[in-house]
């Protein structure tokens, strides 16, 4: 008898054993992290994500067994983007529930990003772990070739770096009255960077304000006339230190406008969040980086002590702009 999948837009009461699903997913896939439902819950938000429009899952008898869920990001500028997230339960991969996911999240992230009429450059990307060799398979099927290669870097909190110090610069907590300037630093200090379009101001509020958002221990590095050059946002998962047996610092936005890079203020604003996370009894401090990145980055980072901790890998399969009547 053939086994009868349910397969279904997903609903607030979805969220725990959503959250349960990927989780196992991640696990198995080499990127162990708790994911919690409030967290999900956040996320599936408009304009990115609503559960009602972009959320699938996969349901046998009273179990999900899968899910998939498309986050997009319209632009006025450069490229417009359409994640593609989620995943099956290991025990059910090689029964066809990933193409079927995949079929739908492929669709709806088309007709997401051909929604805005815009003529600019149009992507569906997704992002797994560099282990995820089924998951490669699948993206394959769809067209979706490997583009660009992300490792998250970690390190201890021992033998802090110093700040240099630079009379032209200083570091200053977090201002919330000053979070609408920040979009804007990073916006600007962004635009040179593979896969990255302004960051609306919903978009960003939601990022600087969410459940995770750790202002306590994020900074602004300023001139001398006290305008915003430079920034680091800080988040926390504390829901993952159980399982990593670390309390880590994430280091989530690190930005520098350009006309004042090279002037160690990347380098302080990490070396003052490494010392509040020291002061909060964290164990570690960790960052994601691109490692074609322009910037430098990746040499930075390492000169500071952080080393490799895993990869993933993103997939893109580029949509063509319909013509607009």
């Amino acid at each position: 008898m053939m086994t009868q999948y349910n397969v279904r837009a997903t609903r607030i009461e979805d969220l725990e054993s959503i959250a349960g699903l990927l989780t196992a997913v991640f696990g198995h896939d080499g990127i162990p992290i708790v994911q919690t439902a409030a967290e999900l819950e956040e996320e599936f938000v408009a304009p990115c994500c609503t559960m009602e429009d972009d959320v699938m899952v996969v349901q046998l008898e009273e179990k999900l067994v899968g899910v998939a869920y498309t986050y997009f990001l319209p632009s006025e500028s450069k490229e417009e983007r359409c994640y593609v997230f989620g995943g099956v339960l290991p025990e059910f991969r090689q029964h066809g529930i990933g193409t079927q996911l995949m079929s739908w999240a492929i669709r709806h992230g088309e007709s997401l990003l051909q929604s805005t009429g815009r003529t600019l450059p149009k992507y569906l990307r997704a992002s797994v772990s560099q282990q995820n060799e089924s998951a490669a398979r699948l993206f394959g099927h769809f067209e979706m070739k490997p583009v660009r290669f992300e490792e998250d870097l970690i390190r201890n909190l021992a033998n802090l770096p110093e700040e240099n110090k630079n009379p032209k610069y200083a570091i200053v907590p977090w201002d919330s009255a000053r979070s609408e300037e920040a979009r804007i630093v990073k916006n600007l200090a962004f635009q040179d960077h593979w896969g990255s379009t302004p960051t609306s101001s919903e978009h960003w509020l939601q990022m600087v304000n969410g459940s995770t958002a750790r202002l306590d221990h994020s900074f602004f590095a300023v001139n001398q006339q006290q305008k915003i050059v430079g920034m680091l946002l800080t988040h926390r998962y504390e829901s993952d230190d159980d399982l990593l047996g670390k309390r880590i610092g994430w280091i989530d936005k690190l930005a520098t406008l350009a006309e004042h890079r090279k002037q160690s203020i990347a380098k302080n604003l990490i070396a003052r969040a490494l010392q509040s996370y020291t002061e909060d009894g964290l164990t570690h401090a960790a960052l994601s980086v691109d490692t074609q990145n322009p910037t430098g980055a990746y040499g930075l980072y390492a000169s500071l002590g952080f080393e490799l901790y895993r990869g993933t890998v993103t997939y893109e399969r580029q949509i063509n702009p319909v013509p607009s009547a």
